[in-house]
């Protein structure tokens, strides 16, 4: 099975619940994911303008309090949870 990574980021502020917002990139826009740690930290490093750009259109001027990849599973575990 290929393991697949996503650009997520965290941003800064907390709702009442404890809760955050999350952003999970769809880029590259071609398919949506890398297929290894590495090619998802070297598109961070390669395209930092367009990342704030697409983090300043979803939440205006909050700041990310983290940008990073994660493998797909992670992201359905974390999305699983959140529904309950």
């Amino acid at each position: 099975m290929i393991k697949v990574w996503f650009i997520v980021a965290v941003m800064s502020g907390v709702y009442s619940d404890g809760t955050k917002d999350i952003y999970i990139f769809e880029q590259p826009s071609d398919h949506g994911h890398f297929h290894n740690a590495a090619m998802c930290q070297k598109y961070i490093g390669d395209n930092p303008f367009k990342i704030v750009k697409a983090l300043v259109n979803e939440f205006g001027d909050r700041s990310p309090e983290k940008i990073m990849c994660v493998p797909e599973e992670t992201i359905e575990s974390f999305m699983e949870q959140g529904k309950t």
